[in-house]
Order: structure tokens, then C-alpha cells, then sequence
């Protein structure tokens, strides 16, 4: 006579799920346990310090905290990126009406290597214009004109760009007795689709000036620049 299967151990069989099968209905019924909160008190989950175990309403609680500390962190990073470029604007702001407080070619370029020294805390500052384009009233460089295009080169085709590793020629160039001290710097185009000219800007700080980092500020000051020379200057 064969042996019948046991219907207690059938069942116990096909009620048995698998975790993943466990998560799926959980998901599914995400109010399972507010039907039965008891759970949460027995439900004990490691601590997130390693330090013996915690209910899982415990576990939610600090899981909350350390969202909301992200949160606070992600805002203040957010407040403070706005304050520093609502301080760049003004800045930004006070050289254009500067700038266009200028009398003469002569008093433009002295007053906006100052105030870009002073206002915006830069080590060296340079204005160098096409040699083409220089006269007895614009002399602003010493470039050569191949120097001025090899810089130009550098520049590439966009209207300014920032750099770490320039090589020492370059720096020279552009910094004369200030480039040992030069670590980083920009190179911003004057009347950019032309090329008329360019702003070198120079720092002793390697992370000041970085490819990577965003460049609108220094394209709005070349634009400045560029719109307070031609003030002076026919090209």
C-alpha cells in the first residue's frame, strides 16, 4: 500500500516564499504594517554602527535624520553657490560702471588692471592687443605676433578658457615679471569673434582657475572689456 503524502507538510511547502517573493509583496502592500504594528517592535535590524541591533522603527528614525542631514548639507551648498555668484555679479557690475567712467585708451587699460586686481583678488592681470591692431594710443602689448597666436592657439575657439599647465614660454609672455608665482590662469578673448585682444588673468593658486570650472562670468567681463575699449578705439 503506498504511503500517502502528508497534506500538513504540502501546505506547510506551498506557503513557504522566497525573500525576493517577500519583498514583492511588500512592496505591493506597502500598509501591511501599519495593519499590524506589533511588527515593528519584533522586526530587529544591525545597527548602522555595527553596535548590536535596533527595531526597525529605530532604524527608520535614523535612516530619516541622515536623509534630512543630506538635505541641509545639499541646501546650505545651494545658498552658498547663490551667495557667491550674487557677490560676483555685483562685482561684475561695479567694473562695467567703472569701466565706463573712463576717459582715453590709456586711463581703460590702468583702471581695469586695478580693479581686476583689487575687486576680484586676482595676482596679475594683462591686456595684450593684436599687434596689427596697436597704434601710438593702444600700445598694450609686447607680444610678438607669433607669440600673440601661439596664445590664441591656447585660447582655442572659445571665447575664454582656463588653464593650470601653460608652459613656461607662455607665462612669460603673458606675465613678464610676475609668472614664477603664476600657478593657474584665463585667457579671455576681447571682441571674441575677432580676436582683437585678450585678457590674461593669472593666479598663485593651482585651483583658482581650472578647466573644468564655468566660465560666464569671465565671457560677461571680456564682453565689458571689449564694449568700453571700442568706446575709445576704432578697430
Amino acid at each position: 500500500m503506498s504511503k500517502q503524502p502528508d497534506s500538513n507538510s504540502s501546505n506547510s511547502e506551498k506557503m513557504e516564499m522566497s525573500e525576493d517573493e517577500v519583498v514583492t509583496y511588500l512592496e505591493q502592500h506597502p500598509d501591511l504594517l501599519l495593519k499590524h504594528e506589533y511588527l515593528l517592535e519584533k522586526m530587529q535590524v544591525p545597527h548602522a554602527t555595527g553596535s548590536g541591533m535596533v527595531s526597525l522603527i529605530e532604524r527608520q528614525v535614523e535612516l530619516l535624520r541622515e536623509k534630512n542631514s543630506q538635505q541641509e548639507e545639499r541646501l546650505l551648498a545651494l545658498i552658498n553657490n547663490a551667495r557667491a555668484n550674487e557677490a560676483l555679479s555685483d562685482k561684475l557690475h561695479r567694473f562695467s560702471l567703472q569701466l565706463s567712467a573712463t576717459r582715453g585708451t590709456e586711463e581703460l587699460l590702468q583702471s581695469a588692471i586695478e580693479n581686476l586686481q583689487q575687486q576680484f583678488e586676482i595676482d596679475a592681470v594683462s591686456v595684450h592687443i593684436k599687434p596689427a591692431y596697436q597704434t601710438d594710443d593702444l600700445k598694450a602689448s609686447s607680444l610678438s605676433e607669433k607669440t600673440y597666436l601661439a596664445v590664441m592657439d591656447t585660447l582655442g575657439g572659445d571665447s575664454c578658457s582656463c588653464h593650470n599647465g601653460l608652459d613656461d614660454e607662455l607665462l612669460n609672455s603673458l606675465f613678464a615679471d610676475k609668472a614664477h608665482s603664476i600657478k593657474s590662469c584665463a585667457l579671455v578673448a576681447l571682441d571674441a569673434p575677432h580676436r582683437i585682444g585678450l585678457i590674461a588673468l593669472g593666479s598663485s593658486k593651482q585651483d583658482r582657475f581650472s578647466p573644468q570650472m564655468g566660465t560666464l562670468i569671465l565671457s560677461r567681463l571680456g564682453e565689458q572689456f571689449t564694449a568700453a575699449l571700442q568706446r575709445h578705439h576704432d578697430f
